[in-house]
């Protein structure tokens, strides 16, 4: 397999193992956020794109709320979930009663997936932006894998907060060799054992005899293991961030 050279995404990818949270969920949010604030200006113009986007019906709950807090682009959002609500409308206009053979497939609720009413209201196609999401994720967890015998990516991979579990995961499914797999475990497993220790003190300061001990780095510990076994957009719940969410995603 040819390997990925070191354009602007492998800078990226440096850059973010320095910022609170998984690298690669900041770089999967960045990656979905471009591409929503694109499509919300084509979505504006281009009729095609809104015809698309009537498949999908629009985004998921996430990319919903990631749409809300696109600046100025009401008009798009408008646009398109009104072609959406015009299409659920004209359905439900349409809708028959769904009539199982008997009553033993009446009580078991079968006949609801095929029925015509159903089909027709629900989406046809998977929500665009995660498609964006899957296709990004893939591409910076190849890249780092790729590229972790570099001694710049694997200083800051090292130093940095580490990969969430969702996407250690998905790295470990893709490792093949053994250097590697050294190379991206290794400096996790020392994150977990610090974090660990983290949570020891955490818990002997909540008990009633040490409750007078000021935190240290430890105070946060709650939030950031939350944050590293389930992953996702939040990121910064760590003590680089004071236990705050970060407000440099767009950096």
């Amino acid at each position: 397999m040819r390997k990925p050279g070191k354009h602007t995404p492998f800078f990226e990818l440096v850059d973010a193992q320095a910022m609170a949270g998984c690298p690669i969920c900041r770089l999967v949010y960045k990656a979905t956020d471009r591409y929503l604030d694109a499509l919300l200006y084509e979505a504006v113009l281009d009729p095609d794109v809104r015809a698309k986007l009537k498949d999908s019906q629009g985004f998921c709950a996430d990319h919903v709320e990631m749409l809300r807090n696109q600046p100025g682009r009401a008009l798009g959002v408008a646009l398109i979930y009104r072609d959406t609500l015009k299409q659920l409308l004209k359905s439900l206009e349409q809708a028959r009663p769904t009539r199982p053979s008997n009553w033993a497939a009446r009580l078991r609720g079968a006949g609801a997936s095929d029925s015509p009413t159903v089909m027709r209201l629900s989406p046809s196609q998977g929500c665009p932006a995660c498609a964006i999401a899957a296709t990004t994720e893939q591409d910076y967890i190849a890249l780092l894998l790729a590229h972790l015998d570099d001694p710049k990516l694997h200083e800051a991979y090292a130093a940095g907060e580490g990969l969430c579990l969702p996407h250690l995961l998905a790295a470990l499914r893709q490792v093949r060799d053994e250097e590697t797999l050294q190379r991206l475990v290794a400096p996790q497993a020392e994150r977990y054992r610090r974090m660990l220790a983290d949570l020891d003190e955490f818990i002997r300061k909540r008990d009633h005899r040490f409750a007078h001990e000021k935190y240290g780095d430890e105070g946060d510990v709650w939030l950031r293991v939350m944050n590293v076994i389930v992953g996702g957009a939040g990121m910064g719940l760590s003590a680089k961030s004071g236990g705050r969410r970060t407000s440099d995603i767009g950096r």
